[in-house]
């Protein structure tokens, strides 16, 4: 009986730990010019459309929460992607990834996404965030303006 319990016990925390949501520190530098420099792709983009959304409700979110979005490469800074318009997966509340809700559409950024690579999301070429990492800025196109972490230092 009491190896049971151990085991009982083992397999609650085991499972109860499994399913704690995103929950990240950046050990290291984690602003934009260190991820972009490791990256291997960075471009200005323009978010076009989201054309996947989540099933469920997202606590705190009143509409539909969009689960991926299109952008439009305006231009490629660093990298050997081709294409023009690429597709960019958020978070569904368990990915460590940011919401898409938070890139408007018809908006830029500066981005340095990573390329997933993943049997079992079958999302081969298509890129996401690491929601530790400062992994994209927002551009104000007009001004010529970046805005958000480039470097411990400079915002």
């Amino acid at each position: 009986m009491k190896i049971l319990n151990s085991i009982l016990f083992s397999l609650t925390f085991l499972s109860s730990s499994l399913s704690f949501a995103c929950s990240c520190e950046c050990k290291n530098d984690c602003s934009f010019s260190i991820i972009a420099s490791e990256s291997d792709f960075v471009a200005l983009v323009k978010v076009i459309e989201y054309p996947d959304y989540l099933d469920k409700k997202i606590i705190g979110y009143n509409q539909k929460m969009p689960f991926s979005m299109i952008v439009e490469v305006i231009e490629k800074y660093k990298g050997s992607e081709k294409r023009k318009r690429i597709k960019i997966w958020g978070d569904n509340g368990a990915l460590c990834r940011p919401y898409i809700s938070q890139f408007e559409i018809g908006s830029y950024y500066v981005i340095a996404p990573n390329k997933i690579n993943s049997e079992l999301e079958k999302l081969n070429n298509d890129y996401d965030f690491f929601s530790c990492n400062t992994d994209y800025l927002k551009v104000n196109f007009e001004n010529k303006t970046a805005h958000g972490e480039y470097t411990k230092k400079k915002t």
